[in-house]
């Protein structure tokens, strides 16, 4: 989403992958450019940010969207934690699947996405999957996936947890404009940005960022 505009509503991100297909996706979907989306390069500095943020008098609205990666209630566990050292009450033992929302008087409101899914381990890459137009019948998809299967078993390889990104580049490669990085393969139409799950993200945003009540003019 633009830069640089109503620094209040901000929605952070642990990579340039992740900041490019949220741009990508909002442009598709048509949402005003009433939020920044800013990669803070690693998820560390993600959750560093985000308690900063909370401090912050300026700010009316915080996303974060990361990656559960292997463990996503120790993730989840870590928000919370967050969270409650930044005097926020009742909050949640587990994300709400469509995607969190948290309301507090005298607060920022605070919105948590979790790759892929809220409910399931994984990264941005196991979210793309999710987008690939007739998954389960596509042969290309099905075929990367046999190919992946058949490599030696050598240790430079990449870690199993890794598999879903390798899964998504193979089949990237082999487009019509072989190896577009994820956000442009949005704009290319390889990836389908009207899939129910890239829906969701859409309106977990819209309800955090463009909500009936939300004060646009902060």
């Amino acid at each position: 989403m633009a830069r640089g505009k109503i620094p209040s509503r901000i929605l952070l991100v642990e990579g340039k992958d992740d900041q490019h297909v949220m741009w990508n996706l909002c442009k598709y979907h048509e949402l005003p450019e009433c939020f920044v989306i800013d990669n803070k390069e690693g998820v560390t500095n993600v959750l560093e940010a985000f308690e900063a943020e909370i401090a912050s008098p300026e700010k009316y609205c915080i996303g974060i969207l990361i990656d559960a990666d292997t463990d996503l209630p120790a993730r989840w566990a870590s928000i919370m934690s967050i969270l409650t050292r930044s005097g926020y009450s009742g909050v949640l033992s587990s994300p709400n699947p469509s995607g969190t929302i948290i309301t507090q008087e005298d607060k920022p409101t605070i919105g948590i996405w979790l790759m892929p899914n809220n409910s399931l381990p994984g990264e941005l890459e196991d979210f793309i999957a999710f987008l690939v137009p007739r998954r389960e019948s596509n042969p290309l998809w099905s075929y990367a996936a046999r190919c992946l299967d058949g490599l030696p078993e050598v240790a430079e390889l990449y870690p199993q947890q890794d598999r879903s990104k390798a899964h998504v580049h193979t089949w990237l490669a082999w487009q019509h404009e072989p190896g577009k990085p994820l956000g442009q393969a949005i704009t290319a139409r390889y990836i389908d940005a009207n899939a129910p799950q890239a829906k969701q993200l859409i309106e977990w945003l819209r309800s955090l960022f463009i909500s009936p009540t939300a004060e646009l003019s902060n």
